[in-house]
């Protein structure tokens, strides 16, 4: 019965409405995930056990503003690392200077090859999620994704194509090397030397601007949109260009391994071709000992330059240190492309004969528990796109006109060999094709070693962390930019998608964009009325300068407010017309008079000739009062700053808007 109690009560409400300690709530729920706790009821009364999805409001609520953070953050990653390349790359301190290719054609190429990327990274995923449908039931609306269905599906074009893909692909990640990648030293002037050391020295830049405008972003979209995907003459472009790589023969030493896999374990290869006859036997294993040739003449390259610290890797890094590092990344990411075909492999093998085997047993249970797959294959893409940056530095030559050649060769030849593209021979073949043959013809054995169960959940971590989760943000924007639609809308008839969100993601994306809106303008609106009021109080406006700033900071609000109030009320008096006025007239007597005398006759005309002229009156005065006399400065801000806020009267402007 004290009343003091009762202002406690109400002090603590306050302090915690406040949010003074709601990370308490974060860290608990952190807590809870972490240390695996369940409420009693589920020991003493048999209820269901908590997992880590949201089991009450607060929960979804603070999960929500972790995912809010995470696209923020990493969106904000991706803004800067996009900044931190193309001022590199216009200031003539990344690989393409070197080369001798203008800033325009680097940034054109560069732009190029990486939409490039994101259509063959997704295509593929297309052109294997197809082979199942029927093409006759898209052959009207997706006319060329048919033509790209019909080319890969014929035969074993498919397996062509995959091969020919890799290539291509590496080969791409190279050449963005080449035009994006940083020169030893670089740096951006307005950043400090540890962010250009992280984000140039180590090309982290550049790793993330592939991995999410490059790859993810695609691949996303891809994963639903397949048909929509393909449908462009790009695609079909690509498919030729990577059936014509293999045509080539450059990578045909990968079917010696393939048939070598095939003989020891006595599995035939699958073909749905005809046994090729004399002539097309000489043509392929002629092809295979070309290929053969060709890897062990990059490889003699490679090796040389690197014991002859002729490569672009880190200086200071001994020779046989580089081979040791480059032959275990390409192990690391072979591991990594054959576990997504040891994976899907087993993916629908016999329960009981899959738990014989321990350790792929429980590499299975933790990739393919809830959405633990589609984490692990972004994680997998965030590895294998780190390790392919850092082979290309490893393996990429840097001889200088007028140094000594590897192997004494003409300085054209060793311009070739400045490419880096034997290097994408390597580690196409060596590191990937060949790794994805073991693990489809050793499924369980490939996944029973106990690294891959580390590197998956590595990759869960990865993934787990946000630090690509910017591409589902602008996975969001291509689609509603592309007009992409799930296949089932022209193979079922579905309903279309329209901007509207359509699931739990989509609605988090569109909620975090509207919250990002909310707060930058609020922080800008926030700044500008700081600017405005230290004009005002520094008298550097027309108004302040001539009279006391007190008058001027009261005369600009009033007039502010005032302004404010014939703007709204010009369409409250517009919209209340129609209505009956004896039905507000208790409720809001001066909302009443103010109608009675607006709607009398023609008043209501006569209101807004008069009121515009008032409007433009309360600006002008505003405007003396608060707008800053020429070179004003204030709160010590750069003088670009002053130039757009003050001198050009942004503030001005969007403190009165």
């Amino acid at each position: 019965s004290n009343p003091l109690i009762y202002l406690i009560i109400r002090l603590c409400l306050i302090l915690e409405a406040s949010g003074l300690c709601s990370a308490a709530w974060v860290t608990a729920r952190f807590q809870k995930i972490a240390m695996g706790y369940q409420p009693d009821g589920v020991y003493l009364e048999g209820e269901p056990r908590h997992t880590a999805e949201a089991n009450n409001r607060r929960e979804k609520d603070i999960d929500r503003l972790v995912l809010i953070i995470k696209y923020v953050a990493s969106f904000a990653l991706l803004v800067l690392s996009v900044v931190i390349v193309m001022t590199a790359m216009f200031t003539e301190q990344t690989n393409a200077s070197t080369f001798g290719i203008p800033s325009i054609a680097a940034f054109c190429i560069f732009w190029f090859v990486l939409i490039w990327l994101g259509q063959i990274e997704a295509g593929q995923g297309c052109l294997v999620g197809l082979q199942q449908i029927d093409k006759e039931r898209y052959a009207e609306s997706h006319p060329v994704s048919l033509m790209c269905t019909k080319l890969s599906h014929k035969g074993d074009n498919m397996e062509r194509f995959i091969v020919g893909r890799q290539l291509l692909v590496v080969g791409i990640v190279t050449t963005l090397n080449m035009m994006g990648a940083p020169i030893a030293g670089a740096s951006v002037s307005f950043l400090p030397t540890v962010v250009n050391q992280i984000f140039l020295g180590n090309s982290v830049a550049m790793i993330l601007t592939t991995l999410m405008l490059g790859q993810l972003t695609a691949q996303v979209n891809g994963g639903t949109a397949l048909l929509d995907m393909i449908n462009n003459y790009f695609m079909l472009f690509s498919t030729y260009v990577s059936l014509g790589i293999e045509f080539s023969g450059i990578l045909h030493s990968v079917y010696l391994v393939q048939i070598f896999f095939s003989k020891i374990t006595g599995q035939p290869i699958d073909s749905k071709e005809p046994p090729r006859n004399a002539m097309q036997n000489a043509f392929f294993w002629g092809r295979v000992l070309m290929s053969c040739a060709a890897l062990g003449f990059a490889f003699a390259v490679t090796l040389s330059a690197l014991f002859q610290g002729k490569t672009s890797m880190w200086a200071g890094v001994p020779g046989w240190v580089s081979v040791i590092i480059l032959f275990a990344l390409m192990c690391f990411v072979g591991m990594m492309e054959g576990m997504q075909i040891a994976l899907f492999a087993v993916l629908n093998m016999d329960k009981e004969e899959l738990k014989n085997h321990a350790m792929a047993y429980k590499s299975c249970e933790l990739t393919f528990q809830g959405d633990n797959l589609q984490a692990f294959l972004i994680g997998r893409q965030i590895c294998v796109t780190c390790c392919m940056f850092v082979v290309a530095k490893i393996t990429s030559c840097t001889v200088a006109p007028g140094e000594s050649t590897i192997f004494g060769v003409s300085e054209g030849l060793q311009a070739f060999f400045n490419t880096g593209l034997l290097g994408a021979l390597i580690t196409t073949i060596v590191g990937s094709l060949m790794w994805r043959i073991v693990a489809s013809s050793f499924s369980l054995a490939f996944l029973s070693n106990p690294l891959i169960y580390l590197i998956i959940r590595l990759c869960l971590i990865l993934e787990g962390s946000g630090l690509c989760s910017a591409a589902w943000v602008t996975a969001r924007f291509q689609k509603k930019m592309m007009g992409y639609q799930p296949d089932p809308v022209y193979l079922e008839g579905a309903p279309r998608h329209t901007s509207a969100p359509t699931n739990s993601r989509e609605k988090d994306i569109d909620i975090t964009v509207t919250l990002v809106k909310y707060m930058y303008s609020m922080a800008l609106l926030v700044f500008c009325i700081t600017v405005v009021m230290s004009c005002i109080f520094s008298n550097q406006t027309k108004l302040s300068s001539s009279a006391p700033s007190a008058v001027a900071f009261v005369l600009f609000w009033f007039l502010l407010l005032w302004l404010a109030m014939i703007e709204g009320g010009q369409g409250a008096l517009v919209g209340l017309q129609p209505l009956d006025k004896n039905l507000y007239e208790d409720s809001h007597p001066i909302a009443h008079k103010c109608t009675v005398i607006a709607h009398k006759g023609d008043n209501m005309e006569r209101f807004i000739v008069g009121r515009q002229f008032l409007v433009v009156l309360i600006v002008f005065v505003t405007n003396m009062s608060g707008a800053a006399l020429p070179g004003t400065t204030v709160l010590g801000l750069p003088s670009i700053l002053n130039s757009i806020f003050i001198g050009s009267g942004v503030a001005m402007m969007l403190t009165t808007i």
